[in-house]
């Protein structure tokens, strides 16, 4: 493959969101402070597993650190044109969600947490890592397993609109093993791509898309395993065919908790084989690769188990949150019961346990939850549960790979797709809830207060880009409500700005719920609380944070 002859916007969107010069630098507001990243508080397996995260070895594809850096420096002679500067640590989390490293991580300066840089055949290779979507910023914490609200999957900007010159970009690449690199990642990405909305937002996740994307590929996965065809298959039809709704991913923390992972019930927390798709592009080798695959990814899943939750970092009212913890269990109502639901009933109970019986500090609470292998129809948008069940033929497609497995003497080998059936979601354990906003599964609703009070959901709303700003008060982003008619305006503008200019990102603050896949509807067990009663359980949803859960 000639790499000067590639699509300009196809390579772009490839290179956008790992083009992460960023210092580590304070922000305006002050340094951020890291979670989670501490090697002392894991043990032997999860010290593995955080390495084997920034070793390179989770994602095939790669991008050669040249090609980054020309990005980097094109972007740079673009600052009056595109409204901010691209190559300051604001601006990089401003336009791609980018996260600086922590301190005590041992890489260059200049690679991001979510990045990774290693050599593969003679080549200075940087790709992503787990900790570009899994690790997020909340009032200026920065925090291991956290779904990175900010991250930026698909790059905005027109058709047509003006890109970084892709032949400057292509003469960065100076030996033959950088040039095979790069056309090797361009035919990783060859294949069909999730069909996603054209205006997003910040915290859109489309990778659960690309495990089925890739699945669809499979030439004869019972016979050829992981090989894939790049003739169109029926289910390369059907994702062609579908619309990708958005989905905000549940924080590694959980997974402890839970016997099977994601809203859909699908991938059990220890089966690294199952979580291996999410990894998985088409190469060369791959099935002769496939097994080292699996013993990284296990790896990594040991330490997305040991994973906690920050813990709130205000004393609590203990009375309050006494009386919130008995409304949450049922062990008193509501005085009007007229939509109230026992919280219990789904998310899980929690008994504070007797070594700390101090209600006015966060923490310290047994967990029972049970509901991981049932999902729950309380009406929220369904399109993400339709294109799931949409999808079957597809899971059933990747599950023949048992048969290939089976057959080579390594069944543990085997990814085996298999979504809870039914309407709904898997409603999770609400441990650092507090920490996870936006809420629902799509992330429509921007505050714990507007999930409790339906009326308080704005239709559209902007969040603060900052990320030191949190509300407290209504527990969840800091945010403000916009009209139809300054949306629809600004939508024009962006549509019409050039390729990542400030107009076009400001775009991606934006929530509108009434977008595909975006509603906010349902879930409306808290409507009847009083101002107090909603306050009660919002002050004991914060306590449920921190290590000793």
């Amino acid at each position: 493959m000639n790499i000067q002859t590639l699509n300009s916007k196809t390579l772009s969107h490839a290179l956008g969101a790992l083009v992460v010069a960023v210092s580590t630098s304070a922000f305006a507001e002050g340094p951020f402070s890291y979670i989670g990243f501490d090697e002392a508080t894991y043990s032997d397996k999860g010290r593995e597993g955080l390495h084997e995260i920034y070793s390179g070895r989770m994602f095939h594809s790669a991008v050669p650190l040249s090609m980054l850096d020309a990005l980097a420096a094109a972007d740079a002679e673009r600052k009056a044109e595109l409204g901010y500067d691209p190559t300051s640590p604001e601006g990089k989390f401003y336009s791609a969600g980018t996260l600086p490293s922590p301190p005590n991580r041992d890489t260059d300066p200049g690679i991001a947490l979510g990045q990774s840089k290693f050599e593969r055949d003679g080549a200075n290779l940087v790709n992503f890592n787990c900790f570009a979507c899994h690790a997020g910023v909340v009032d200026g914490r920065v925090v291991a397993g956290l779904g990175n609200n900010n991250v930026m999957q698909r790059i905005p900007g027109a058709n047509g609109a003006k890109g970084p010159n892709m032949f400057r970009l292509a003469s960065a690449l100076k030996t033959d093993s950088e040039r095979k690199a790069m056309a090797a990642m361009m035919q990783d990405m060859g294949g069909v791509s999730p069909v996603v909305p054209e205006i997003t937002n910040r915290g859109d996740n489309y990778g659960p898309f690309a495990v089925w994307a890739f699945g669809a590929q499979l030439a004869d996965p019972a016979k050829t395993g992981l090989l894939t065809s790049r003739e169109k298959t029926e289910y390369v039809a059907l994702i062609e065919s579908s619309m990708s709704p958005p989905v905000d991913p549940m924080p590694w923390w959980l997974m402890k908790y839970k016997v099977r992972d994601y809203w859909y019930g699908d991938g059990r927390p220890t089966d690294a084989a199952h979580f291996s798709l999410n990894f998985s592009g088409a190469h060369e080798g791959i099935n002769e690769n496939h097994a080292s695959h699996v013993a990284s990814t296990a790896k990594a899943l040991a330490f997305a188990r040991e994973t906690q939750s920050p813990l709130f970092s205000e004393s609590l009212d203990a009375a309050l949150v006494q009386k919130g913890a008995d409304l949450f269990h049922g062990r008193t109502k509501p005085a009007d019961t007229s939509s109230f639901k026992t919280c219990s009933e789904c998310h899980g109970a929690y008994t504070k346990k007797p070594s700390n019986l101090d209600f006015s500090k966060p923490g310290s609470w047994d967990v029972a939850y049970k509901g991981s292998e049932e999902l729950k129809a309380v009406r929220t948008d369904g399109a993400y549960n339709e294109i799931v069940q949409k999808y079957r033929p597809i899971a059933e497609h990747i599950s023949k790979l048992a048969a290939y497995y089976e057959a080579k003497g390594t069944p543990e080998l085997a990814p085996i797709d298999d979504p809870l059936p039914g309407k709904g979601y898997v409603a999770p354990p609400l441990v650092g809830v507090w920490a996870t906003a936006p809420y629902f599964h799509n992330g429509s609703v921007p505050t714990i207060e507007a999930v409790l009070n339906s009326k308080e959901r704005p239709e559209i709303w902007k969040r603060n880009p900052s990320p030191h700003a949190y509300d407290r008060k209504r527990l969840g982003l800091d945010h403000t409500a916009v009209s139809r008619a300054d949306y629809d305006a600004s939508a024009a503008a962006a549509t019409a700005a050039p390729y990542k200019s400030k107009t076009a990102l400001d775009q991606m603050f934006i929530y509108d719920t009434k977008g595909f896949g975006r509603g906010n509807m349902g879930h409306i067990h808290g409507d009847s609380l009083s101002t107090e009663e909603r306050a009660a359980i919002i002050e004991f949803l914060k306590s449920l944070s921190g290590s000793d859960m």
